[in-house]
């Protein structure tokens, strides 16, 4: 699976955190649920063992005396409630002897059921203008059986509201859950993704990037002050290859320099041989080639360094851009290739060093010639506000995989190999753009044309 394909961190710590949360409230809440029903359940059951204990008691005192059972049922009634207590004693054909209710279906309903040998408890569902009643009944030496009604319906509404109130309060708790996990996640991988923009500049070849200490937590602030600590050491192993390097081509100069006079004295002399005079020419012609190789590498790390302290010159861009077509007409016409110029008529003033516009804009220049086929055209485009320089040429393709490579040292495209140039034209190109804040940039369009855009960044509003 891709990068791209992968949810991010926090996202997963999130929906831990909600389900986590669930998880906690689903089981908590169940158990309250079920000690309420419980409680409630007891109560009632309570109730109906206390009565019908009592109720067969006074029967069991005078067996068949229904006068007596009709009175003990008023004062059941009376005390309770008439809404609260439904009373009947019938027969074993299931004839009401003594009743005391305020609702005949409920009268109905409790002797039919007294029939039911097997059902000693059960519960008469809520009607129009009944109530929900748990009835148990009890049977008499005599075959009279006696039922007893208590009225559950508050109780029941009762769970029902604590049901209610626990899925709202899930809800709730979900909802907190959800943000609070959130937060907290963001929180957490904030400094991850910190260290993953500091990496990325870094790989883009911003070797100064650092990760500010967050102090989120103990490992947090160790990874943060080890990744600071490695990028460093990497610059500062940088700093000294190219120290290195550039002390390397440095030395180099004044040997090849050495080399190449030798050369030309030895090619001017009248006793020099064809094979001596070749020799010299060739030795001549690399000298120079290896020695304008180390002076650009010089330049690019002498630019990048922006050890260049040399005052600006203001620069009008417009007649400055005509006097470079100028100079390369002559090869384009020899190389069949139209030159054109899209320039605005307005001047276009910057700040700059001649010498260094000169050479940014000559190498790219230089590099679409090189690669734009014959009857191609090659076009310079200016833009005064911001500024923005480019210059396209037709017929040629960068392939999009090696774009990102094309502003590099050395690196030449497969089939550029056999063309003269050592790769070191745009990446100075750059380093001098880059040196004066600007974006160089490079898009090609297959059988189209191959652009690169020199522009200013646009300071925030």
């Amino acid at each position: 699976m891709s990068s791209a394909e992968l949810h991010p961190l926090w996202h997963r710590l999130a929906w831990s955190s909600f389900i986590s949360f669930g998880v906690l409230y689903l089981v908590i809440g169940a158990l309250v649920l079920t000690v309420s029903i419980r409680h409630h359940t007891n109560d009632y059951h309570d109730a109906l063992s206390r009565f019908t204990r009592d109720l067969t008691a006074e029967y069991a005192a005078s067996p068949g005396d229904l006068d007596e059972m009709r009175r003990q049922f008023a004062i059941d009634v009376e005390e309770h409630g008439r809404e609260n207590v439904f009373l009947l004693l019938s027969s074993p054909r299931g004839e009401a002897l003594v009743a005391e209710s305020c609702s005949a279906h409920v009268l109905d309903e409790m002797a039919r059921r007294s029939l039911m040998p097997r059902q000693s408890t059960y519960r008469i569902a809520p009607g129009k203008d009944t109530p929900a009643i748990r009835v148990r009944k009890s049977t008499f030496d005599d075959g009279n059986i006696l039922s007893v009604g208590w009225n559950v319906a508050t109780d029941e509404r009762h769970l029902m509201r604590v049901g209610t109130m626990l899925a709202l309060s899930l809800l709730f708790s979900l909802a907190i859950g959800a943000v609070l996990g959130a937060i907290l996640a963001r929180r957490i991988t904030s400094p991850l993704q910190s260290i993953a923009a500091a990496a990325k500049l870094i790989s883009n070849g911003d070797w100064t990037a650092r990760v500010a200490q967050s102090h989120e937590s103990r490992e947090i602030s160790a990874l943060e002050r080890a990744f600071n600590m490695m990028a460093a050491k990497n610059e500062k192993t940088l700093a000294d290859l190219k120290a290195l390097a550039d002390d390397i081509a440095h030395d180099l100069r004044t040997p090849l320099t050495r080399m190449r006079g030798a050369a030309e004295i030895t090619a001017t002399r009248e006793s020099c041989s064809p094979d001596a005079l070749q020799l010299a020419v060739t030795v001549s012609e690399e000298s120079s080639a290896m020695l304008d190789m180390i002076n650009t590498m010089l330049d690019i790390s002498q630019t990048n360094s922006l050890r260049d302290r040399s005052p600006r010159e203001s620069i009008e861009m417009v007649s400055f851009l005509r006097d470079i077509l100028d100079l390369y007409s002559a090869s384009a016409d020899e190389a069949g290739i139209s030159l054109r110029a899209e320039l605005p008529s307005c001047p276009v003033e910057i700040s700059a060093h001649r010498s260094k516009m000169q050479r940014m804009i000559g190498n790219i220049l230089d590099n679409a010639l090189k690669f734009t086929p014959r009857h191609g055209v090659v076009t310079v485009r200016l833009a005064p506000a911001p500024f923005s320089l480019s210059i396209a040429n037709t017929g040629s393709e960068i392939a999009p995989g090696d774009i990102p490579f094309v502003f590099k040292r050395f690196w030449r495209a497969e089939k550029s190999r056999s063309l003269p140039g050592n790769g070191l034209g745009l990446a100075l190109a750059k380093a001098i753009a880059v040196s004066y804040g600007w974006r160089i940039s490079c898009r090609s369009t297959p059988g189209e044309e191959t652009v690169f855009e020199i522009a200013a960044r646009q300071q925030p509003a």
